[in-house]
């Protein structure tokens, strides 16, 4: 036993040699790719440098780094850590930590063991890839990855060993060996949520509805058509005038700007877990939240792209019970951290016609919807005093703000640049704007006239995949409206785009701005039909992956595994475990069993072979390397009255054998049917005196 041991030791401790060398530097480069998109591109010039140093050894021309290196390229390591992040604990410093830990390695990469930890390591990292991105392409990537590591390791095992037919198909065929207990392993264990949260750098860029609203934002995102919401009902579909899913609620102007720059009136408690009652989000009346046991709603579950921000979208008067969602004071949904991967999160919403608020609005509340700069956009303010001057309501001068829109005003994405005072510019002198300078204007007008009023900033419309049943909103749908405060009737919705363009709401942003639209894109894909309907089904494609593997949660695997076993209890999930890895014994037995009887034999050997057997029976058994005619002669010595059928069967066995007769090879299945030895007598032993 101590030498098998001391035979394992000394092949840990074994140099390595040039082939396994670079399969270990395969494979980390190939982990490594991928993390460049979000990690300093420093790590991949100490990597080279590692890797180069390494070589050098190999080749003689250098030697192993000494402590003194060594510790100068940990101190380095840490300063450029230092310097590339502002934050510590987050995802990205994490993942870089382990990647430069990954990249040190290389520079004492000695023995075996050091490359078995060195793999290890790149199994870790790889795993890492699915933290930021568990798209399709991503998911090949990672199993790419992983055949290489794998194809590394087998390539330590000894001599010949590191060739790449034979590293690549034992790596293959280890892990198509593993696929089934995965697959496994993927339906039974429990889906448990994470036991901590790191947040993602927040200093990473992001796109979509921003924080903030100035002219020319909205257009902006008009120019990308990347998808930023799916959304499948479980029920009848709502219809386009009230496909609107609000995100932000913008109260604060400073003369250009809208924003909503303290989240902290949003008090709203997080969810207590499924079952959560509405009345304990949000810090506003009870009865404001409170949401009706009947009445038309919404079901729908909504599958949001990375934004990088808390915020979420959803139709109005939104109430979700997925955990970690909570609604705030302001009718919209928070995350408890920044989307930093797709988010699927189920939602239920209810039409504000039947959920009016009779309640005034307190204070506070009313001070953030009225307030204005102190100066600033004097001819709105004029236009809006005159209004009040002639006695009419906040419906009233409602109604005559959107009847100037509609007379007088264009929808256009490319607007003229606005001065100071936007307002006044946009309403009385440019007169062509995008969604964000008619809710703008819109809302300081109604201010101005003393009618609480705010931005609601979010995605209008989508596009209906009937294939697979969901709605396809893209950033091109982002959207800015209007909601302002009427007593008895509470938030009231007002699209003023709606009044100079319907067709906006109704058929979408391609159908208003035919002419305008994408009019940027270096190339018009949007335009040529085929590539539109590629473009179409790889998303459906994309959703079904989502649906079918990232999001299979608690509730997706409750539900599945109640449709195999009827009841989920230990006993049926101890079955469900069991029954598949005894069945995988009993195919691997019958597979080695088969395996080791060797080739099979033509049709006239199996039929001589049964002869034999059946003489050996008889009590004739034919000798080893005995010459079938010698075998004969000797039956015939032995048995005089089998010597004839055995003379005919050993003829028609060499004609079919040896001359490939097939006469032959029926007249010896003939002859054996009818061939049955008796066991024939022990002689008789006689003693002589």
């Amino acid at each position: 036993m101590s030498s098998a041991y001391d035979h394992s030791h000394s092949q840990l401790n074994s140099l390595l040699p040039r082939e396994s060398l670079l399969w270990i530097f395969a494979a980390q480069l190939a982990v490594l790719l991928p993390h460049f998109s979000h990690l300093p591109l420093w790590l991949l010039g100490a990597w080279t440098g590692a890797v180069y140093w390494r070589l050098e050894v190999f080749r003689g021309r250098r030697e192993m780094p000494g402590r003194l290196v060594k510790l100068l390229a940990v101190s380095l390591a840490i300063v450029g850590l230092a310097l590339s992040y502002r934050r510590w604990f987050a995802l990205e410093p994490m993942v870089a930590l382990l990647a430069v830990s990954f990249t040190l390695k290389n520079i004492e990469l000695v023995s075996r063991r050091d490359a078995l930890l060195s793999l290890m390591l790149a199994y870790f990292l790889a795993a890492t890839l699915f933290v930021f991105e568990q798209t399709i392409p991503y998911a090949l990537y990672g199993m790419l990855c992983v055949v290489l590591i794998t194809a590394a390791l087998s390539a330590q095992q000894g001599r010949g060993s590191a060739r790449p037919g034979r590293a690549l198909g034992l790596s293959l065929k280890l892990l198509a060996q593993a696929v089934p207990v995965m697959l496994i392993l993927f339906v039974v264990i429990p889906r448990l949520g994470p036991l901590w949260a790191v947040p993602q750098n927040s200093a990473k860029a992001s796109t979509g509805i921003s924080d903030s609203m100035s002219p020319g934002d909205f257009s902006e995102l008009s120019k990308s058509d990347k998808p930023a919401l799916r959304i499948a009902f479980d029920g009848p579909l709502p219809p386009p005038e009230q496909r609107y899913w609000r995100g932000l609620v913008y109260t604060h102007f400073d003369g250009r700007r809208w924003s909503e720059p303290d989240f902290g009136h949003q008090t709203a408690r997080w969810p207590r877990g499924r079952g959560s009652r509405s009345e304990d989000y949000g810090d506003t009346p009870e009865s404001e939240h409170t949401l009706p046991a009947v009445g038309p709603r919404y079901r729908y579950q909504v599958i949001q792209e990375a934004s990088h921000t808390p915020w979420l979208f959803a139709m109005a008067r939104p109430h979700s019970e997925t955990d970690g969602v909570r609604t705030t004071g302001d009718d919209t949904l928070l995350y408890r951290m920044p989307v930093s991967s797709r988010l699927a999160y189920d939602v239920r919403s209810w039409p504000r016609e039947g959920l009016a608020r009779s309640e005034p609005l307190g204070s506070a509340e009313l001070r953030r919807h009225l307030q204005l700069p102190s100066a600033g956009n004097p001819e709105a303010r004029a236009w809006a005093r005159a209004r009040l001057d002639e006695g009419m309501s906040a419906e009233q001068i409602s109604a005559a703000l959107l009847d100037l829109y509609h007379r007088s005003f264009t929808y256009t994405l490319r607007p003229p640049a606005l001065g100071s005072d936007s307002v006044d510019d946009f309403l009385f002198a440019t007169r062509e704007g995008f969604c964000e300078h008619f809710a703008s204007s819109y809302v300081f007008t109604m201010r101005a006239a003393g009618v609480p009023a705010r931005v609601v900033a979010g995605y209008q419309g989508g596009e209906w995949v009937e294939q697979q049943a969901y709605l396809l909103v893209r950033q091109y749908d982002a959207h800015a409206w209007a909601e302002i405060w009427l007593p008895g009737r509470g938030w009231v919705r007002v699209d003023p785009t709606a009044a100079v363009a319907p067709e906006r709401i109704r058929d979408g942003l391609q159908s208003a701005a035919a002419e305008e639209f994408m009019q940027d894109a270096l190339l018009p894909l949007h335009k040529i039909a085929f590539i539109s309907r590629l473009r179409l089904q790889w998303d459906m494609i994309n959703y079904r992956w989502y649906q079918t593997v990232v999001s299979f949660d608690r509730d997706r695997q409750q539900g599945l595994l109640t449709r195999l076993l009827g009841e989920v209890s230990p006993l049926r999930l101890a079955l469900l475990l069991g029954v598949p890895v005894v069945l995988a014994l009993l195919a691997l037995l019958l597979w080695l069993h088969l395996s080791s009887r060797g080739p099979a034999l033509p049709a006239a050997s199996r039929l001589y072979l049964r002869f034999c057997q059946r003489m050996a029976r008889a009590g004739i058994a034919r000798n080893p390397g005995e010459a079938p005619g010698d075998f004969a002669r000797r039956i015939e010595r032995e048995v005089p009255r089998l010597g004839p059928m055995a003379r005919q069967i050993t003829l028609a066995y060499e004609r079919a054998a040896y001359g490939d007769s097939a006469a032959a090879e029926r007249q010896l299945r003939r002859l054996l049917r009818g061939f049955w030895p008796m066991r024939r007598a022990r002689p008789e032993v006689v003693q002589t005196v």
